[in-house]
């Protein structure tokens, strides 16, 4: 049984480590019928349902970005690309797409 959990969270803490993130400017901000559409200058992103109760907060965040000319950081979940991504790995994800990497946390600065 401690081999089993020791493990576990040997994997949990590999997995923490293997995310990464696209900063920038907020470029494009909308919302069509159900969704936030953001862009922080590596293509429209779909980043959530806005149904959903995080995603409410994250778009007032966007919009407050977005008015107030300030940086914004999407932080993305995959299996083994992680740290800032600025020019690599932001780039590939794609414009007006629905990343294929899940869009976990929304950060403003």
């Amino acid at each position: 049984m401690r081999k089993l959990f020791f493990s576990m969270l040997a994997l949990l803490s590999l997995s923490a480590h293997a995310n990464y993130h696209c900063t920038g400017e907020v470029k494009h901000f909308g919302v069509d019928r159900s969704n936030l559409l953001v862009s922080n200058g590596f293509g429209v992103h779909k980043l959530c349902n806005v149904s959903e109760e995080y995603c409410k907060a994250w778009l007032s965040a966007a919009l407050s970005a977005k008015m107030s000319n300030r940086k914004v950081t999407i932080y993305y979940e995959h299996p083994s690309v992680s740290g800032s991504q600025n020019g690599s790995r932001c780039n590939e994800i794609g414009d007006w797409v629905v990343p294929d990497d899940s869009v976990y946390y929304f950060q403003v600065y």
